[in-house]
């Protein structure tokens, strides 16, 4: 397929700043229409953009235009619905993440997928970084042995979002599933994605709708959804989760809290050959029989840009993505075992 024709679904902030821009940026892509329940954003930003077609549903996409691939960024609890619908028409399919709410339609979609021959693929966005692919070549090389153990964090001073994100109806989770996700399948990714065996976790509403002085928060576009400001999500999330390779991963996740506010995802990775830490890059190793630190010098890559690229590749070629819709089931069924084992304050084995 030489050119592909995209629509996005979902036309956010970071839709409109980041997904169009870079899908514009490609060679291989036309996008052709713009879908979101507010009409009226959708026109004024294909108007900016030079983009022929806006709807308000995917029905009326499908019926009135042809497209090979979407871009789902919607709110979480509309991504499975929306990419079935899709799917079931040939169309393949770029999930933001998480890939959905609920394991069971998840599966539902992940068969049809599997029927149409339908690529999915979940927007993690950190997957592609420079001093992540550095990381990952570090372990396919066996610099680091066997990794046992990672610490995962990400705290943020007062970062909670404001819009539907807040919402469980629609977003079916907070920090864990906003910020939550990306540090957790970082961390299981560079492990080697290996399988669940138990999980045990803690979520809390903290902090709720915090009115902090003097800080800003990100705001959802779209002013409809959730506007009498729901907060009944979680804001803090703890879990050590078991796999069953013996390897476990320690997760603290924070939209808001009274402490340092990291600067990006926080990794530490313990082999018994070697450790690395994440942001900075550095790797622990022994040399000559002396632990040494090294600090590999790199440039940044522009990762969503790299993202979007890939998806584009893999549609174009047939390959399946870096993160196919397998690996988002896989994620989803974590970070819905760290709710269910906080809801009923034990252990849970899969």
């Amino acid at each position: 397929m030489e050119n592909v024709q995209v629509a996005i679904i979902g036309i956010g902030a970071i839709a409109e700043s980041v997904h169009l821009n870079y899908l514009q940026e490609n060679d291989h892509v036309t996008v052709n229409a713009l879908v979101d329940i507010d009409l009226e954003r959708a026109a004024s930003v294909a108007k900016k953009h030079d983009i022929p077609n806006v709807f308000q549903t995917i029905d009326e996409l499908i019926e009135q235009t042809h497209t090979d691939a979407v871009l789902i960024c919607t709110p979480n609890a509309t991504h499975i619905p929306i990419a079935k619908k899709a799917a079931q028409h040939g169309i393949h399919v770029f999930i933001e993440k998480p890939i959905g709410i609920d394991l069971e339609a998840v599966n539902d979609y992940l068969t049809l997928t599997k029927e149409k021959n339908v690529i999915t693929m979940v927007g993690m966005t950190h997957r592609f970084r420079r001093d992540v692919a550095i990381l990952r070549e570090y372990i396919d090389n066996g610099t680091f042995g066997n990794l046992y153990h990672v610490k995962a964090k990400l705290f943020r001073g007062r970062g909670t979002p404001q819009g539907w994100f807040t919402n469980k109806e629609l977003s079916g989770g907070g920090a864990l599933m906003d910020i939550g996700v990306h540090v957790l399948d970082l961390a299981w990714w560079l492990m080697g994605k290996q399988e669940v065996q138990s999980i045990t976790g803690q979520t809390l509403t903290t902090f709720g709708n915090h009115e902090t002085k003097y800080i800003s928060a990100w705001t959802s576009k779209n002013k409809k959804l959730n506007a009498d400001h729901v907060v009944n999500v979680d804001d803090f999330a703890s879990a050590w989760i078991r796999f069953k390779n013996g390897a476990v991963i320690n997760l603290e996740i924070a939209w808001a809290i009274n402490g340092e506010q990291d600067d990006g995802v926080q990794l530490e990775l313990f082999g018994d050959q070697g450790g690395a830490k994440l942001t900075p890059l550095t790797i622990y190793k022994e040399e000559n029989g002396v632990l040494t630190e090294v600090f590999p010098k790199y440039v940044d890559g522009d990762t969503f840009k790299e993202e979007i690229d890939h998806f584009v590749d893999c549609v174009r070629t047939k390959q399946q993505p870096v993160i196919d819709g397998e690996q988002g089931y896989e994620m989803l069924k974590m970070l819905l075992g760290i709710y269910e084992s906080s809801k009923k304050q034990k252990e849970i084995v899969f």
